[in-house]
């Protein structure tokens, strides 16, 4: 089975990007695959530099691409040759497909997305000294254009996974003081729109998991969605506009985070 890397250096186009974000996918579900049809189909019209992931990538076995996890699912990405920018999640850390078939040699890394930066963390790991000190130099303390950060666990939820706060302690207070526009993350098998202490959360772990319930009415939470869905985030040098696609095409959600920093 042929490994689909993606390289380190690779950027989109300088003026513009466009990605999608799948979370909590690599199941082996017909939600999986109906969920990656519709990113194929929309990629017809609307074509995409490279697809983001919020990990769990490969569920049974753990950390493993398989025929039934990934190779006939995804099919149709596949063949369209599909770029892609993966996160660690828990569930990929038993295996090495994560590294091997979608790219993600380092469990933290940072690329250009067009005006973009976007930096990819593991939140396995948020206490880890290395990794502290890579989001001191990765996330820049002045950039023109939008930042995004993209990990597993999230930071801020009301899902059936608390957030941590070792990670809340450890992360928290750079992201914000280096005024990061945009978090996706997953763990929570829902769609979530939050705004914290001035970031906008987005958790996108609707990928073909079994979907869990929205529980906790928590702080910043604006929308709590039990739904199969992905996202498509365009990239301007002035916002982010992230549009939210269910299995069946329908838009459910839209969301424009603008970059204060351009103005």
């Amino acid at each position: 089975m042929a490994t689909l890397a993606c390289s380190p250096a690779f950027s989109a186009t300088p003026a513009q990007a466009r990605f999608q974000v799948v979370g909590d996918w690599g199941y082996g579900s017909s939600a999986q695959q109906a969920i990656a049809e519709r990113m194929c189909e929309r990629q017809r019209s609307r074509p995409v530099d490279f697809i983001l992931t919020t990990g769990d990538n490969f569920y049974r076995p753990n950390g493993t691409a398989t025929e039934a996890n990934f190779y006939q699912p995804q099919a149709c990405l596949i063949e369209a040759g599909t770029r892609w920018r993966a996160a660690w999640g828990n569930h990929d850390l038993g295996g090495t497909s994560t590294a091997e078939v979608l790219g993600a040699s380092s469990r933290w890394y940072r690329f250009r997305a067009g005006p973009a930066i976007v930096v990819v963390l593991d939140a396995n790991l948020p206490t880890d000294a290395n990794q502290l000190a890579f989001m001191r130099r990765a996330i820049p303390k002045a950039w023109p254009g939008p930042v995004v950060v993209a990990f597993h666990q999230p930071l801020r939820s009301g899902g059936l996974h608390r957030p941590s706060r070792a990670q809340q302690a450890a992360w928290e207070p750079l992201l914000r003081a280096r005024g990061v526009d945009l978090i996706l993350q997953g763990h929570n098998h829902a769609y979530e729109r939050l705004l914290v202490g001035g970031i906008r959360h987005i958790t996108t772990g609707g990928g073909g998991a079994p979907l869990y319930p929205c529980l906790y009415p928590v702080a910043g939470l604006e929308r709590c969605e039990v739904v199969f869905h992905f996202l498509e985030v365009t990239v301007t040098p002035r916002a982010l506009d992230v549009a939210v696609i269910d299995a069946d095409g329908n838009r459910i959600d839209r969301v424009r985070v603008a970059v204060k920093r351009s103005e």
